[in-house]
């Protein structure tokens, strides 16, 4: 991936004025309307993914993201997402329900099961995106690009949570559940 041309386009990627962005809106909702409105994952909203950021809003932030990267790259815009959407489809309250192995680690394996429960077969580059998206936490590191750049999504979307940022995004992701559900309607 070439590190200058992303910093150039950092600026229109995490651009979150809906005018401006509302020429993205209609490819990602072809890509994703239909999990966005699937009941499963309408509870992810229930879930607290960082702080007082549901896994809901993270998944749609993270995944408006990687949708706008993979367009910018030319990579697989439906597959990449698809599985960006569904990374952290794991469906509990990481903070209340506890595992044998730590949720990091666990997370992926429920939200590639959930998804495949919910969606049908994920494709092999689907799983590995969904699977490794936690890296370098863990050690094996995406097998794509699409891969990479759901790594990426996910820690540019994790520092604005962190950092109480992601206020940004709710005018966006207002907009894009909006015209989601007008798509059913």
């Amino acid at each position: 991936m070439n590190r200058t041309k992303l910093l150039e386009a950092y600026n229109s990627i995490v651009n979150f004025n809906v005018d401006e962005e509302k020429k993205y809106l209609d490819g990602y909702l072809d890509e994703v309307a239909d999990i966005l409105n699937h009941p499963k994952f309408e509870e992810m909203v229930n879930f607290h993914h960082h702080n007082i950021i549901s896994c809901h809003f993270h998944s749609v932030f993270v995944s408006f993201i990687a949708y706008k990267l993979n367009l910018l790259y030319g990579y697989s815009v439906e597959e990449a997402t698809r599985a960006s959407l569904l990374h952290d489809f794991y469906l509990y309250d990481w903070h209340i329900v506890k595992h044998d192995e730590l949720h990091a680690w666990y997370h992926p394996k429920q939200a590639k099961k959930n998804a495949e429960l919910c969606f049908g077969e994920l494709t092999d580059k689907q799983q590995d995106m969904i699977l490794s998206h936690m890296w370098p936490l863990h050690l094996a590191p995406p097998k794509s690009k699409e891969g990479m750049i759901l790594t990426l999504a996910d820690k540019i979307c994790t520092c604005y949570d962190l950092m109480k940022l992601s206020n940004r995004f709710l005018p966006l992701y207002n907009e894009i559940l909006k015209e989601a559900k007008d798509r059913v309607n």
